[in-house]
């Protein structure tokens, strides 16, 4: 009894301060990636790419307070924790695995993306304040930039989708603590969900789902499995 009083604060004690810090997050998308001009479609276009690699124009000292969100990426992949608790019955393979890949990416995305933003638009903050007379330099100053961020990226983004889609299966499996329905709160439920209503979505609402898309990534799931645990440390 003693030891599962001490799991069920410390899953409730993880759960609740994860979501509360991730909400951090979600203002830092905002800042990063939201714009009120692009509808769902458009966002699912090379429009995107303009709001990104400017950050919407965003000032200096804004897209640096977006930077800061990546300090909190160890403590967001904690929340794997929880899902790892509840799966565990269903074995290495469909429960470690798959959330291993998770929190490693989420460990990656935070430094990458999260402070690689801000580097994405060193140059269009530049060339506002300055200028520039040499449009050959600066096209291709920007792609060694946006080639060095995309490979920086890159195991972060296998780890991100097969680690998604690996997870998915695991619940599907229906061996683990979580009913089979709670695929659609699980990270590809998630991301699933808000890309489709975020397309069908116009501006300026698009952006808080696809331009906030990782957080709710984070957000529903942590929140979803927090919830299922609360009361069942004994099953686990």
């Amino acid at each position: 009894m003693g030891q599962s009083n001490v799991l069920t604060k410390r899953l409730r004690l993880i759960g609740v301060g994860v979501s509360i810090l991730i909400l951090w997050n979600g203002v830092c998308d905002y800042i990063y990636a939201y714009s009120p001009a692009l509808s769902g479609l458009e966002y699912l276009s090379p429009a995107s790419w303009e709001v990104i690699s400017t950050a919407g124009n965003r000032p200096h000292w804004m897209i640096m307070m977006a930077q800061t969100a990546g300090w909190l990426y160890p403590i967001y992949a904690l929340s794997y924790y929880h899902w790892w608790a509840g799966m565990r019955r269903a074995g290495f393979w469909l429960a470690a695995v798959p959330c291993v890949l998770l929190a490693y990416a989420l460990l990656m995305i935070g430094g990458i993306q999260h402070a690689g933003f801000a580097f994405l638009s060193v140059l269009s903050q530049a060339k506002a304040l300055v200028g520039t007379t040499d449009n050959t330099f600066y096209e291709t100053a920007n792609r060694l930039i946006v080639d060095h961020f995309f490979m920086g990226d890159l195991t972060a983004e296998v780890a991100f989708y097969t680690g998604a889609v690996w997870h998915g299966i695991g619940i599907l499996s229906g061996r683990t603590l979580y009913p089979r329905w709670y695929i659609a709160v699980s990270p590809i439920g998630v991301l699933v969900l808000t890309m489709a209503v975020g397309a069908m979505l116009p501006a300026p609402f698009a952006g808080f789902a696809i331009g906030l898309f990782g957080t709710w990534f984070m957000l529903i799931p942590t929140i979803a499995t927090t919830v299922w645990l609360w009361n069942r440390s004994e099953e686990l």
